[in-house]
């Protein structure tokens, strides 16, 4: 399962480095007051879990809302597929620690103040109406506040709290971003904790070797770690580190510590800055804690004691209709459909080039909101709430027509009808079988999936009750086709495939 889950994670990360700058550095939006929150937290769930040994092999399955925010008129909302990138990478990050995550819900938010300024008095207000407490709350936005800040998690932990986290929607899927901000929610502070405010060491401001406290009046960690309990981030496998802002995957800098001995911190923490690196980690002691803030009583509410659906959705749907190049008739109500896949049992659909976007529970779909006579771009993604790593279908482009289908969708004489054989063979009929209330006159059509009208049959007589139609394929090539039933009151089309 783990090895499969870093597979997509691995595909995932090089897809956005390819398009983002390697070894540049994450900025965390945690200040300094939210630090002391976090690490008074920690020390509380030292003193209630100090005789705690989790079970080693037994998964804590925890869920996660994700809130998707959209300016208030509606514009702008951050798309489903940031949630199901984030949870892929969450689950690589915390394999190791028997911590599982899983999709909870998808909730839709309109707000401008949390859209572009969540750390505001009305953005933090807006968001604490927003909260839920019944799983952890990740608010993914398009701006932040401060200039830089990629996420940030607020604290205090449980319902009493605020106990959120907040992301831009660029970065969820981000092998460093939301893995750091989980470890903060997990009372885990950054492994520099005390110099955030100062942007970090600086030889001609803070000195060389360092005083005694950090620019946040925090105890500075000494190398030898004699003070580790006290100091820094209070972690003592977590080697003493006063930030150190650089765009290598090597530190490179000669800081000293108050006794004078040569830092040589850990750029390949989760809780860090330095991103880009890859290979990130929590030490042991960093696990502890986590595990510790877990099972601790503010975080009964992420513990509901239940398994998701664990199945890998391993592979891609094909898409299947409307296919390549496909002029559909109507344009208010298209239905797309594409393969099932094995453990799926939702599918996300995206409309490329216009960014609309859908969940469905099968297979299929029937989109109403679409214009008419244009050209739309389309791929679907199957996952379930815990396997969320999968790929996209390849994209097909359909093309709507100008044809409005009724509200009812149905031809009030008509109580079904159905094509058979179908598919068929090319040269050989097939039938369209009308079940109506009344005798009714229709028009029979046939077009290709390009629009091209290839036969007619005007005013055809069915009688009430069951009757047939017999409709020739000698005049036909093998492909799809579609075969409309044309009332003076409505339209129905369905399709029919001709083979060789």
């Amino acid at each position: 399962m783990v090895k499969s889950i870093k597979f997509w994670v691995t595909l995932m990360v090089t897809a956005f480095f390819a398009v983002t700058a390697a070894n540049a550095q994450f900025k965390c939006g945690v200040t300094a007051e939210a630090g002391k929150k976090i690490m008074a937290q920690m020390q509380a769930n030292r003193n209630e879990m100090r005789d705690f040994v989790y079970t080693r092999g037994a998964i804590t399955y925890v869920p996660v809302r994700f809130f998707l925010v959209a300016k208030s008129d509606g514009s702008g909302r951050a798309s489903e597929r940031s949630g199901l990138q984030a949870l892929c990478v969450l689950n690589d990050a915390y394999a190791d620690q028997d911590i599982q995550f899983y999709l909870k819900e998808f909730k839709y938010i309109n707000s401008t103040s949390i859209y572009s300024n969540p750390t505001s008095f009305s953005g933090s207000n807006a968001i604490s109406g927003q909260m839920i407490y019944n799983a952890i709350n990740i608010f993914v936005v398009h701006e932040m506040s401060e200039e830089g800040v990629l996420a940030y998690y607020q604290p205090e932990a449980g319902p009493n709290g605020n106990d959120w986290i907040v992301c831009l929607e660029s970065h969820t899927g981000q092998s460093l971003v939301l893995p750091h901000e989980v470890g903060h929610f997990f009372s885990l502070n950054h492994t520099f904790y005390g110099w955030e405010s100062t942007g970090g060491w600086d030889a001609a401001a803070n000195g060389n070797p360092v005083g005694p406290t950090s620019p946040d009046g925090v105890p500075n960690e000494l190398v030898n770690g004699t003070n580790c309990l006290n100091a820094g981030d209070g972690i003592c496998d977590t080697p003493a580190d006063y930030m150190f802002p650089n765009n290598s995957c090597a530190y490179t800098q000669n800081a000293k510590d108050p006794n004078g001995q040569l830092l040589s911190p850990d750029i390949h923490n989760y809780m860090n800055y330095v991103y880009g690196c890859g290979d990130y980690h929590f030490t042991d002691d960093q696990k502890t804690e986590i595990h510790g803030s877990l099972f601790s009583n503010p975080r009964n509410y992420i513990r509901p004691n239940y398994t998701p659906n664990l199945t890998q959705v391993g592979s891609a749907p094909t898409a299947i209709s409307p296919q390549q190049n496909e002029v559909v008739s109507t344009y208010n109500s298209v239905k797309l459909e594409w393969t099932a896949v094995a453990g799926a049992d939702r599918y996300f659909l995206e409309l490329t080039n216009t960014g609309q976007r859908y969940i469905a529970t099968t297979n299929s779909i029937t989109l109403t909101d679409l214009l008419p006579n244009k050209s739309y771009l389309w791929k679907v993604l199957a996952y379930n709430e815990y396997s969320t790593c999968g790929l996209f279908s390849g994209q097909k482009i359909f093309k709507t027509g100008d044809q409005q289908l009724s509200d009812t969708s149905t031809i009030p004489e008509v109580e079904n009808w159905s094509i058979n054989p179908n598919p068929v063979r090319v040269g050989e009929p097939f039938f369209i079988k009308v079940n109506t209330t009344e005798a009714v006159q229709a028009t029979v059509s046939i077009t290709s999936i390009t629009g091209r009208l290839v036969q007619e049959f005007p005013q055809t007589d069915f009688k009430a009750g069951e009757s047939s139609f017999e409709i020739p394929t000698v005049d036909l090539s093998s492909g799809l086709y579609f075969v409309t039933l044309r009332t003076k009151k409505d339209f129905q089309t369905q399709r029919v495939s001709v083979i060789n």
